[in-house]
């Protein structure tokens, strides 16, 4: 079961890296977030911490476009280590930008997909890992720099069972 959620993970990362650019998007109808359609509009690098467990994560995400006006796609994978615990997640997130805002804008949304948990220091006979479903809700804020790197700060609240609550971080898109 571990090496088929594997295998998906690297597929799917893979996949999201390899997939060429919309060439094809009508700029005309763009949002006043500037993105216009799903496809490829980079990637970035996330770090925080979180509580229920206390740990440390980091992670990537990738910038995907939007679905509908200001609705954009951006799935996430975050590792995060400490309480005894390791814990991956792999997130399809979706986010409402609030796009009226012109220097930090709020965005809030929702994020579903999977948990994995291996715990550390488990008596003998008991399991020590975990597979459940993750169901996040998402808010923060981003604005973007001078050098046209993206900066943004975010809160999850978990709603399922291995899901972290909250997490708090930071990160940064290109």
């Amino acid at each position: 079961m571990r090496r088929m959620f594997g295998a998906l993970l690297i597929l799917l990362a893979t996949g999201a890296m390899l997939a060429p650019p919309a060439v094809a998007q009508d700029k005309t109808a763009a949002s006043t977030s500037g993105t216009s359609g799903i496809g490829w509009n980079g990637w970035g690098v996330r770090v925080g911490g979180s509580s229920d467990p206390d740990q440390i994560y980091g992670g990537f995400h990738f910038e995907l476009g939007e679905f509908a006006r200001d609705v954009r796609f951006r799935p996430t994978v975050e590792i995060g280590v400490g309480d005894d615990e390791t814990l991956v997640q792999v997130l399809a997130e979706v986010h409402y930008v609030f796009s009226k805002v012109q220097v930090w804008r709020p965005y809030v949304g929702g994020g579903a997909g999977w948990t994995w948990v291996n715990l550390d220091d488990v008596p003998p006979g008991y399991k020590d890992s975990d597979n459940a479903l993750a169901l996040m809700g998402i808010g923060g804020v981003e604005t973007k720099m001078k050098s046209g790197t993206l900066l943004f700060f975010e809160l999850k609240i978990g709603f399922g069972d291995d899901d972290p609550d909250p997490k708090i971080g930071v990160g940064w898109g290109w």
